[in-house]
C-alpha cells in the first residue's frame, strides 16, 4: 500500500473516530469531515483523536463545544452529569435551555462576544433535574472548522467556593460593621505593633489616612511621654493575653486627649495578633479631677469646722465625717463606715438622739444637747445639730457636734457666781426668790406643805460699829456655819442683805418648821462668834415663820408673812421665834394680829 493510500485510510478512520467518540449531530454530516481535515496529517492522526478524547474525557469538570446556534456539538460526561440529560436529550438541547432562565440573556451575550472576539469568561447556572441549581465559571475559546466557527467552553463547578466566599463576604460584613459601630477606635496589631487593621474613628482620632496607617506603629500615635508604657503594655498583652491601659493621645484638632486602650490577644494561622479597642475618657477625666477638686475643697471646709462633722443615711449610719469624730471616739475610717450613730451617744441620751434625727427627717432640722462617749471612757457634752438633704432619691442628714462641755462648766461657774453671795457663799436674794417660787408652784401642784423662816441677827450694826465690818463679815459667815449645822441638805440657805437670811424648808408643815427654828435661835444663843485676836461675842437672831396657806398668792405673799413674824418678834424683844399663822386652838392669834409667838422646847445637848 502506498503512503498516500496509507494516510488516506488513516484519515477516513479519524473521521470515523471523531464521529463516535465527538457525538456529532446527524443533521451535521461534515463537522467530522472538518474536524479530520484539521488534524495533523502523520501517520499517527488516529491516535491523535484518540489523545483528545481522553483529554476531553479527563477534563476536570464540564466541557462542551457549541456551533453559532448555541446548538450542543459535543460534550463530556461532566456536563451529563450535572444537568442529568442522557445524549440524546443533549443532542437536542441548545445552550440556554441548560440555565436558568434570568441567567439565558447573560449567557447568550457572553458566548456571543467569544463568537465575535474569540473568547469570553463568566458565571453561568446550570439546571439540573433533581439537584440544586450548580453555579460555574466558565472560560470559551473560538475555533473554527471546514469553514464554520465554534465555541470550546471548560466550566468548573464553583458552587462551594462561592458559598465559602458569600459567607466570607457575609462575616466580613459583620465583623465590619461591630468594628464601625464601636463608640471608639479600633485597631488590630501585629507583634512589631504595626496597625494591620483599624476602623473610622482611628482615621479621624489622628488624622491619619488609610495609606498612612497602614503598616505605621500603634505606639507612634500615642503621646511620647506615655509611649514606653504603651509598648509595655502591648507586649505584656502578647504575652498573657490581655491588657488595659490609660494614656495621652496628641489629636491634630482637639490637642491631648486620655484614651482608654484594651488589648486581647488572637491567633491568626497561628501568628499572634492583638485586637483592641479605643474609649475617649478625656470628659470623665475631666470630671474626675474636678471630682478630686471639689472633694479636697470640701475637706478641706469639713476639717474646718470647730467639733464634729458627720453625715448619716435613713438609718441613721455614718456615712461621712471629719477627723475630730474619729479622734473622739477612737474609730477607724473601716469602723465608722456605716456603724450606727447613736452608738457614739452616751445610752442615757440616745432616745433624745433618736428624737432629734427622727424631727431633722421630718422637719428638715433639729438640734439638742448630748452626752457624746469618748475614747477614753469620758463623757463630753455636746450641742448637736441636724440638718437634711437630698442627692438624687438618696436623703441624708448633715451635722455638727460642738463640745460645750468647759462652756456649761464655766456657764454654771459664772451661774453660781451670779447666784451666790460672795461673802457668806450662799445662795443670793435673786436665786433665792427664783428657787422658792419654782418651790412654791411644785408645793401647790402637788399640795405639799412648804414654811420659810426670815432670819436677822439681832443688834448686828453694833457689831460693825464696835468691832469694825471686818468682824462684822466674819459674825454673817460664823451664822451661816451654825445655820448649816441645822439645816437639811435640801433645805435652801440665802442671805436677803445686811445681816438678814431666809430659809425655804420643802415639805415642811408649820409644828417642824418651829421646832427646827427654835433650834437654831438657841444653838446661836449659846454660841460664842470668834472674832480677829483671839476675840469672841455672843449674839441672838430673830426668827420669822410662815407656812404655805390657801390664801397665799405666790411665794411673795408667804414671804411678806414670814417677814412681817420677824418684825414682830423683834418688836416684841428679839431673840424669839414668831409663827404669821394662828394655830386653831391659840386664843393670842387674834391677840397678836395673826402672828403669834412661839417657844418650843427643845432637847439641851448634854
Amino acid at each position: 500500500m502506498s503512503q498516500h493510500h496509507g494516510n488516506h485510510h488513516l484519515r477516513s478512520e479519524a473521521k470515523r473516530r471523531i464521529a463516535a467518540r465527538m457525538k456529532f449531530s446527524p443533521d451535521q454530516p461534515d463537522t467530522a469531515e472538518g474536524v479530520a481535515e484539521s488534524l495533523p496529517e502523520c501517520a499517527d492522526e488516529a491516535l491523535t483523536s484518540s489523545f483528545s478524547d481522553a483529554v476531553i474525557s479527563s477534563a476536570p469538570g464540564i466541557f462542551f463545544v457549541v456551533n453559532q446556534q448555541s446548538r450542543l456539538v459535543r460534550w463530556n460526561a461532566g456536563l451529563s452529569n450535572l444537568t442529568e440529560l442522557s445524549d440524546d436529550e443533549l443532542r437536542e438541547a441548545v445552550l440556554g435551555s441548560l440555565v436558568l432562565e434570568d441567567s439565558r440573556a447573560p449567557i447568550a451575550d457572553k458566548f456571543a462576544v467569544a463568537f465575535a472576539t474569540g473568547s469570553a469568561q463568566g458565571t453561568l447556572c446550570f439546571k439540573s433535574k433533581s439537584k440544586p441549581a450548580a453555579e460555574c465559571v466558565f472560560s470559551a475559546s473560538r475555533f473554527q472548522l471546514a469553514g464554520d466557527f465554534y465555541v470550546a467552553s471548560f466550566c468548573l463547578d464553583a458552587t462551594e467556593s462561592m458559598q465559602l466566599e458569600s459567607a466570607l463576604t457575609r462575616e466580613k460584613n459583620i465583623s465590619d460593621t461591630i468594628i464601625e459601630s464601636a463608640s471608639g477606635a479600633f485597631f488590630m496589631i501585629d507583634q512589631k505593633t504595626n496597625l494591620v487593621r483599624w476602623n473610622h474613628y482611628l482615621r479621624m482620632e489622628t488624622g491619619l489616612s488609610d495609606e498612612q496607617l497602614l503598616g505605621r506603629s500603634i505606639v507612634s500615635l500615642i503621646y511620647e511621654p506615655d509611649q514606653a508604657l504603651a509598648a509595655a503594655k502591648f507586649m505584656a498583652a502578647f504575652a498573657g493575653g490581655f491588657a488595659h491601659m490609660e494614656v495621652r493621645l496628641q489629636t491634630p484638632d482637639r490637642g491631648i486627649r486620655y484614651s482608654l486602650k484594651t488589648a486581647r490577644r488572637f491567633m491568626v494561622d497561628g501568628v499572634p495578633y492583638l485586637a483592641g479597642f479605643c474609649i475617649d475618657v478625656t470628659d470623665r477625666k475631666t470630671i474626675q479631677d474636678a471630682l478630686g477638686k471639689e472633694k479636697a475643697f470640701s475637706d478641706a471646709l469639713i476639717e474646718s469646722v470647730p467639733g464634729a462633722f458627720y453625715v448619716v443615711d435613713m438609718e441613721c449610719n455614718y456615712y461621712r465625717w471629719n477627723n475630730f469624730l474619729k479622734r473622739m471616739t477612737g474609730l477607724s475610717d473601716g469602723e465608722l463606715l456605716q456603724r450606727p450613730s447613736l452608738l457614739s451617744i452616751e445610752e442615757a441620751d440616745r432616745p433624745m438622739a433618736a428624737v432629734m434625727m427622727k424631727d431633722a427627717f421630718e422637719t428638715g432640722y433639729a438640734q439638742a444637747d448630748l452626752s457624746l462617749a469618748t475614747v477614753d471612757g469620758g463623757v463630753r457634752l455636746y450641742s448637736m445639730t441636724a440638718r437634711r438633704f437630698q442627692v438624687a432619691d438618696e436623703t441624708y442628714l448633715v451635722g455638727v457636734g460642738i463640745d460645750n462641755t468647759e462652756w456649761l462648766a464655766k456657764m454654771q461657774e459664772l451661774e453660781h457666781v451670779a447666784w451666790t453671795d460672795p461673802l457668806t457663799r450662799v445662795v443670793n436674794r435673786g436665786h433665792f426668790l427664783e428657787l422658792a417660787s419654782l418651790e412654791f408652784a411644785r408645793s401647790r401642784r402637788y399640795g405639799n406643805p412648804l414654811t420659810v423662816w426670815v432670819v436677822d441677827i439681832d443688834h448686828f450694826k453694833k457689831v460693825n460699829d464696835t468691832y469694825g465690818h471686818q468682824a462684822g463679815d466674819l459674825v454673817l459667815q460664823s451664822m451661816v456655819s451654825i445655820s448649816r449645822q441645822a439645816l437639811r441638805d435640801w433645805d435652801i440657805l440665802g442671805r436677803i442683805g445686811g445681816e438678814e437670811f431666809a430659809v425655804l424648808l420643802p415639805e415642811t408643815e408649820a409644828t417642824q418648821g418651829l421646832l427646827v427654828a427654835e433650834r437654831l435661835r438657841q444653838a446661836v444663843a449659846t454660841s460664842r462668834m470668834p472674832l480677829e485676836k483671839l476675840k469672841a461675842i455672843q449674839l441672838t437672831v430673830s426668827i420669822g415663820i410662815a407656812t404655805l396657806c390657801d390664801s397665799d398668792a405666790d411665794f411673795n405673799a408667804l414671804f411678806h408673812r414670814a417677814d412681817t413674824a420677824l418684825y414682830e418678834a423683834k418688836r416684841t424683844g428679839r431673840d424669839k421665834v414668831c409663827l404669821a399663822e394662828p394655830l386653831p386652838s391659840t386664843a393670842e392669834a387674834a391677840a397678836c394680829g395673826g402672828v403669834i409667838e412661839a417657844r418650843v422646847p427643845v432637847e439641851q445637848d448634854e
